[in-house]
């Protein structure tokens, strides 16, 4: 009997600076994890329809280049938008001087998709040209506590060197043999020349 793939929900969202993309190489920096995200949405530009197994929503491995992203979490530290390149932060007066007019920066955007199996997929979409970054308030039911949601929108785009995938997947072994190479893969920098 083969292991149920089905997908239960994204987690592990880190998003890695482009440090170049164009035709004859590409290479990312380190990324940097978001621990709080809470949800991811695309607008799909075909039509599919979603199938369904066992009653489980299975993982499609499927190529979403030129799809609108976005995606919200509940909170990211001002240390890490500076880390991200959104502008520079001062540690001693907790201050982050920002500019979020980042329309055209890119990002690898990487995350792990869970499954009822409990042998999760790790996704590295290597360009997302992030288009914006704004602040939404959104009040819990207990407490009536308001927390500060940060969105950030970006489209999935193709890598400009010829011959490089604009993504790239893993999964963990039934043994977790390759637990490392899994957590690594999330977060490494990535060279391609």
């Amino acid at each position: 009997m083969s292991t149920k793939r089905a997908a239960t929900g994204f987690k592990g969202l880190a998003l890695a600076p482009v440090t170049q993309n164009d035709l004859t190489a590409y290479s990312s920096s380190k990324a940097e994890a978001l621990p709080f995200a809470g949800s991811m949405s695309r607008t799909s530009k075909e039509s599919v329809t979603d199938l369904y197994y066992d009653d489980d929503l299975y993982a499609q491995i499927k190529s979403v280049v030129g799809e609108d992203v976005e995606i919200r979490v509940a909170e990211v530290p001002l240390s890490r938008m500076a880390e991200l390149g959104m502008g520079t932060y001062n540690a001693e007066t907790e201050t982050l001087e920002a500019d979020f007019n980042i329309s055209g920066k890119e990002y690898a955007l990487r995350f792990v998709v869970d499954t009822i199996s409990g042998l999760p997929y790790y996704f590295n979409y290597r360009v997302f040209e992030m288009t914006g970054i704004r602040f939404d308030n959104f009040t819990t039911r207990k407490d009536s506590i308001s927390v500060c949601e940060v969105i950030i929108t970006g489209v999935l785009k193709r890598p400009q060197m010829g011959g490089l995938a604009p993504w790239a997947v893993m999964q963990l072994k039934e043994d977790k043999s390759n637990q490392d190479a899994c957590l690594a893969f999330l977060t490494a920098d990535e060279t391609h020349n």
